[in-house]
């Protein structure tokens, strides 16, 4: 973990290095990417396939990306571009490693606080020396974050009917623009859940481990564990909450609320 980790710092330490990145739209509504983005991304798979030769990488701004039953590290170069270009300071880094489809490491990096969280399978999960547990908040005191996916214009009109029947049955809604740091938070204790209604495995894979390390529960939204091959309805929440939450966004879906 101490070369992974010194790895993503200096990899943080070129987004940074940016002050007025280019931006590029990729084609959707919304979705751009920089060279930051690219830069660093070329970058973490140039130092990680030193340290891990034998592993298979599947990236954000990677083509022809594939899964299969090896090692494999799934990036996201830059989670959070719009925050990153727009200057909001939240986004990350977010590195995870899957083996036989399942998680087995997952480093998430955030630049502008110097935090690394990290976790192992079986070794919990930790933000620097400090060990995360999720929170035991119940349903209706929740903070639950959500993404809006807004790539996907098929799916404004289902975010803004998930968004009204969740605002009377939790505390509050939180939208930090960053899968990665959703997770980071739930693992932490400073939210309670998160979905979002297609999300990529680059946005979600590092923060999964992270959560279920920290007691908590990812899952698909319709049911099933979390897979990695492609996007999916993807949803986290602490132990306490997990069900009720799957049930309320199930619910919206199919128009029972």
């Amino acid at each position: 973990m101490n070369q992974l980790s010194a790895v993503l710092k200096k990899a943080g330490d070129m987004m940074l290095q940016y002050q007025q990145p280019r931006v590029y739209a990729k084609g959707k509504h919304a979705d751009f990417v920089t060279e930051a983005d690219l830069a660093v991304q070329e970058f973490l798979l140039e130092e990680l396939a030193k340290l891990f030769p034998t592993a298979k990488f599947f990236a954000e701004e990677k083509k022809d990306n594939v899964l299969t039953d090896e090692l494999t590290f799934i990036i996201d170069p830059i989670d959070g571009t719009t925050n990153y270009f727009r200057k909001r300071e939240c986004s990350v880094i977010s590195v995870g490693a899957v083996e036989n489809k399942r998680p087995v490491l997952g480093a998430i990096f955030d630049p502008y606080q110097n935090r690394l969280y990290h976790a192992q399978l079986g070794r919990g999960a930790w933000c620097g020396e400090t060990r995360l547990r999720v929170s035991e908040e119940p349903i209706e005191r929740a903070l639950i974050g959500l993404g809006t996916s807004p790539y996907y214009d098929e799916l404004m009109e289902l975010t803004g009917r998930t968004v009204g029947a969740l605002m009377p049955r939790v505390a509050d809604l939180r939208r930090t623009g960053s899968a990665a740091m959703e997770l980071c938070d739930i693992a932490s204790g400073r939210s309670d859940g998160c979905f979002e209604w297609l999300l990529q495995p680059w946005d979600y894979c590092a923060g999964v481990l992270l959560v279920e390390e920290a007691g908590g529960r990812c899952g698909n939204i319709m049911g099933g564990e979390v897979t990695y091959e492609k996007g999916i309805s993807f949803m986290a929440a602490n132990a306490v909450c997990f069900e009720q939450l799957q049930k309320i966004l199930q619910d919206v879906k199919n128009g029972v609320i």
